[in-house]
């Protein structure tokens, strides 16, 4: 029998929110912060200032196993913490800013963005082995009574259109598409917004 456990993040377990935000965005990450990418989520993730922090970080357990991840903050957080997050990672970036600036910009302008009485989804993420047992679904519920909880109206996130088996399964629990994005980094990325009304 499995015993699965929600619970919030620590410090200490940057490794496993490296393994699996890599998983999941590795390659528009890596097109962002070029060979910066972990040090950036290491300073990030380990600082409580900042939209990658630990503190919007939660973890799934399957006896006592880390098995994912969901990241998520709402409207006022994230306009409380967007600057200082660019200040950290600027900090983590020396010798590459320019480009990096130019990509997080054109990152920021395309997807992200948090509107008042939203609750935004930044990543979620499931090991390998987990997939298919029910653990994204009980995340993305977890993120809504989180969001129910705080009173606000909407739910949003932003997913890689190649990426079918999320969408489908954000459609399920109530998402829309309610925009379609291409971000270019170089290598062109495209996104669909999904946003579900919850009151």
């Amino acid at each position: 029998m499995f015993e699965i456990f929600i619970r919030k993040a620590q410090k200490s377990n940057f490794q496993d929110f490296y393994n699996l935000v890599y998983f999941a965005s590795g390659k528009v990450l890596d097109s962002i912060f070029k060979d910066h990418t972990k040090d950036v989520l290491k300073a990030l993730y380990q600082n409580e200032k900042n939209l990658y922090s630990f503190k919007h970080t939660i973890f799934i357990e399957v006896n006592g196993k880390i098995g994912g991840l969901l990241v998520g903050y709402e409207y006022r957080e994230a306009k409380d913490e967007s600057i200082s997050t660019f200040f950290n990672i600027m900090h983590f970036t020396k010798g590459n800013t320019f480009i990096i600036l130019k990509n997080l910009i054109k990152a920021y302008t395309k997807i992200g963005k948090v509107l008042r009485d939203e609750y935004y989804i930044s990543n979620v993420a499931i090991y390998p082995e987990f997939r298919g047992s029910g653990l994204g679904t009980k995340l993305m519920l977890y993120a809504e009574q989180t969001a129910s909880k705080r009173n606000l109206k909407y739910l949003s996130l932003d997913v890689e259109r190649e990426n079918e088996t999320a969408i489908n399964l954000y459609k399920k629990l109530g998402y829309k598409i309610t925009e379609e994005k291409t971000l270019d980094l170089g290598e062109v990325f495209s996104f669909f917004r999904m946003v579900k009304e919850i009151r």
